[in-house]
């Protein structure tokens, strides 16, 4: 057994020798060749996702001709425990429209669902087709609106994400810190209602649940910081509780810049360039990945990628991956709030949606609503690649099979070796026997 182990030893390190000297780098009898998993150190893929528009989901929105919803905002999106997919909405155009796009409008709710299996979905809002309301109604008065952001399914009811605004003079809203969980009663077949809002503890600056995503038992809830006063972004904060806890608030834990800590009051505001409206693990296990657009939505053209190996970050800089068209005769076009749509996407193939709105109020939406509908983009995953080679070294396809047959030929030839002694020292003995005989 010693011996054998010897010879096997020997021939592991002849092996490592002769891996040297082909030029195969590494101390070990594994390939020394590095096989990328198709990213970088940092969870940055190797290369960016081919982007092109889906046609087919934009089609499922342009369609919605009411009467009922005929256009919206925010653009977020859960599976039902029934099946049904739900898209919940921000201010919502009530109406009815043809098919090249002209409508007319009885009312807007400040927010609503469409909920039903693709490519059918029925308008879920409050009030009457008439007189439209919120499906998650304001209770505190003032005019003051409930904003939509990311959605999920908990215990059997629709969590939604708010934000509370409130009108202002100009095209957009002022925050007024006030924060929520709508919860939604959900029924086999009828579309979701309005239970109750579970307040959340917040600030001035930070609206929370611009996106979230699960992963480890967690909810990872991130929200954005912006001046009230001034609008500039200046980056986001995350928070953390268990699965199935989202509504117990006491369990929740913000990311203070060293660790997870209870308070909100604690949350460090993580720099990133631009406002990370969706967030989802990266295939494989590899870290998330994050959509964004440019912070200003009269300048935001494009949807951009940023990548991190953990859910606080830090986040790698923004990469465009598709470019928003100009959508012909829409003045003052704008484009804004990007997200996933994880129920819809596969690993290698992911789908998100962006909102278009005018600067110019509300007659091009006369003219043609679909300037006010989602759009929809698919991001497939390119084919993974392998790290460049220096020439010095065996091509990675070569490696596993040159492991074997050096192994095979240096056994060979080790015991070989070894019969060669055997038959040496016998020769010797022999020698030596005959020549005690003649004495």
């Amino acid at each position: 057994m010693r011996l054998r182990g010897q010879i096997a030893l020997s021939a592991a390190f002849a092996i490592v020798g002769l891996l040297e000297i082909c030029g195969v780098a590494g101390a070990s009898l594994s390939s020394g060749i590095h096989v990328s998993s198709g990213r970088t150190p940092d969870c940055v893929p190797l290369s960016t996702p081919a982007a092109r528009a889906d046609s087919a989901l934009d089609r499922v929105f342009s369609d919605q001709l009411g009467p009922g919803w005929i256009g919206g905002d925010a653009t977020y999106s859960t599976e039902l425990p029934n099946g049904q997919e739900a898209f919940v909405f921000s201010d919502t155009l009530i109406g009815t429209a043809a098919p090249d796009g002209s409508a007319t409008f009885s009312g807007l709710a400040h927010n609503s669902e469409l909920v039903g299996r693709l490519p059918r979905l029925r308008a879920d809002y409050g009030g009457t087709f008439a007189a439209p309301q919120p499906l998650i109604p304001d209770s505190n008065g003032n005019g003051d609106q409930w904003e939509v952001s990311a959605t999920y399914v908990e215990h059997g009811e629709q969590l939604v994400f708010v934000n509370e605004f409130s009108p202002q003079a100009g095209p957009f809203a002022r925050f007024t810190g006030r924060v929520g969980i709508a919860v939604l009663r959900l029924t086999r077949h009828g579309t979701p209602s309005f239970s109750s809002l579970v307040p959340l503890p917040s600030d001035p600056l930070t609206q929370w649940g611009n996106a979230v995503v699960q992963n480890n038992g967690y909810t990872y809830v991130y929200g954005s910081v912006s001046s009230t006063a001034t609008g500039v972004f200046s980056g986001m904060k995350v928070a953390r509780v268990p699965r199935g806890a989202s509504l117990r608030t006491g369990e929740w834990q913000y990311w203070n810049g060293t660790g997870w800590v209870a308070g909100e009051e604690n949350a460090e505001t993580i720099p990133t360039v631009n406002e990370l409206t969706g967030v989802v693990t990266q295939d494989g296990s590899m870290g998330y990945e994050a959509v964004s657009m440019p912070p200003s939505v009269v300048s935001g053209t494009t949807a951009d990628l940023s990548y991190s190996c953990s859910p606080e970050g830090p986040w790698s800089a923004p990469v465009p991956v598709y470019s928003v068209p100009q959508i012909q005769g829409l003045p003052g076009q704008v484009a804004y709030i990007p997200t996933f749509h994880p129920e819809l996407s596969r690993p290698d193939v992911r789908v998100i949606s962006y909102n278009v709105d005018t600067t110019d109020g509300m007659s091009p939406l006369q003219e043609d609503i679909h300037g006010y509908q989602p759009r929809f983009v698919v991001l497939r995953s390119r084919r993974r690649s392998v790290d460049p080679v220096p020439p010095a070294e065996t091509p990675e396809a070569s490696v596993p099979l040159l492991l074997p047959v050096l192994a095979a030929l240096l056994m060979i030839g080790v015991v070989a070796m070894h019969r060669r002694r055997l038959a040496d020292r016998r020769r010797v003995t022999a020698a030596v026997d005959r020549s005690a005989r003649a004495v």
